[in-house]
């Protein structure tokens, strides 16, 4: 039977990859084609959770998916970066030890920060923009109307507004998601002796990731929501945001984090599924060096 016969068949669970004792390298475009699909599905939950980092009373919300534009085009670039460098650098470090995936995903989620940056503050301008007073909103019609108009009106730099919190998440993220879902695969394969290309092992693993990495982003994550939106007429010093942030007390560091696991949760484990599925039916063996 072929090569490719093989590695479809084990798609549909009938033949194991791993019986050719030969790993499978992902293409440099899986992390971000399985990021895309999959914010197509939680971006609900993104903006529920970005909304809710400066309700300070219920409203009523009027669209689900404002803001999808620039995530999209975010998953196509920042997130197939970060997948890609990191799957590069772990070639060069030991794959079981743990500080050495947390280094690699450090670096891969700090540089591939760099170009996702001007996508995520059009998204989370956009995912505010409707919960401010008329006179303060944007009105981006997509992604390239908001990253022209910011260009325009206050210059290229303001691309990169809140760039310092967006560097600490991406890295975070990284290491949260990408190196957590490495670990916790070894050690499941450990425990339990499933296969490398198991899709329980794939889903357990994903979700200890998302587990792992929600709580530790979440107040990040609102300082960099602030900081992004400081134009908006309120909240333009670092003790104006402190304060707006902690108004719930010690849970306002939190606050968000149950559409955070919402989002983050299900966005994981799809993700990692269809990247490891991209992996599998699209990828390249391991060459062996005798």
């Amino acid at each position: 039977m072929s090569t490719e016969n093989n590695k479809l068949g084990n798609f549909f669970g009938d033949q194991k990859v791993s019986d050719y004792n030969r790993k499978i390298i992902p293409r440099w475009w899986s992390g971000g084609i399985a990021g895309a699909f999959t914010h197509c599905v939680v971006a609900p939950f993104d903006l529920l959770e970005t909304q809710m980092m400066f309700l300070s009373k219920d409203i009523r919300f009027l669209s689900l998916y404002d803001g999808l534009s620039a995530q999209i085009l975010r998953q196509l670039s920042y997130t197939t970066l970060r997948f890609h460098l990191y799957q590069v650098g772990k070639q060069y470090v030991d794959d079981y030890n743990l500080f050495h995936k947390v280094y690699v995903a450090s670096i891969s989620g700090l540089l591939a920060g760099t170009v996702g940056i001007p996508c995520e503050l059009i998204n989370t301008r956009m995912h505010v923009d409707r919960l401010l007073k008329v006179k303060y909103r944007r009105n981006y019609r997509n992604v390239f109307d908001g990253i022209h108009t910011i260009w325009r009106n206050e210059g290229f730099r303001a691309l990169y507004t809140g760039g310092l919190c967006s560097f600490t998440r991406a890295t975070l993220v990284n290491i949260g998601q990408n190196a957590m879902y490495d670990q916790s695969k070894i050690m499941y394969k450990h425990y339990f002796d499933w296969d490398d290309d198991c899709k329980i092992l794939h889903i357990t693993s994903s979700l200890t990731a998302a587990i792992l990495c929600a709580p530790v982003v979440q107040p990040i994550e609102i300082l960099k929501t602030m900081q992004m939106n400081r134009s908006a007429g309120y909240l333009t010093t670092t003790s104006e945001k402190i304060t707006y942030m902690m108004r719930f007390g010690f849970r306002g560091l939190f606050r968000g984090i149950t559409p955070s696991l919402l989002r983050m949760i299900p966005q994981t484990i799809i993700m990692f599924l269809l990247y490891e599925q991209l992996r599998i039916q699209f990828g390249y063996y391991e060459e062996k060096v005798d």
